[in-house]
């Protein structure tokens, strides 16, 4: 992946970022950067990178999926941290456009799941699948 320039937007919104450490195969260096910089201009946002935030179990079954690569979670909170919405599960997260995409989003306001780009939407939405068999 490669570096994506930002937008450079300072940001009001509060959140926290999740950035998995496992998913994607290959060192987060591009994906981390990029979300540096948006938490920095953000006075609100945090970044956490963890582990299978999402479990050990769906991120193995994802492997070979169609939804293979790189999960961030984003929690919109208020200023004092408190969750205002539910989680949104971005991904796959597997290009320096994905990046670029995912960057632009978290500098908007408000932080709704229908403004990411579908295919950022798919981890989420097969999650959903999922859970209804």
């Amino acid at each position: 992946m490669q570096q994506t320039p930002s937008t450079g937007q300072h940001t009001d919104s509060a959140f926290t970022v999740v950035l998995c450490d496992d998913c994607g195969g290959d060192e987060p260096a591009a994906a981390l950067d990029a979300l540096r910089d948006v938490v920095r201009r953000s006075p609100h946002a945090v970044l956490v990178r963890a582990h299978c935030p999402l479990g050990r179990l769906w991120c193995r079954a994802r492997t070979k999926a169609h939804t293979a690569g790189r999960v961030v979670l984003v929690q919109p909170c208020t200023t004092d941290r408190t969750p205002t919405g539910a989680t949104v599960i971005v991904g796959p997260v597997r290009t320096a456009g994905d990046v670029a995409a995912l960057t632009h989003w978290l500098e908007s306001t408000p932080l709704t799941p229908g403004a990411l780009p579908a295919r950022l939407r798919q981890v989420e939405n097969r999650r959903r699948r999922t859970g209804l068999n």
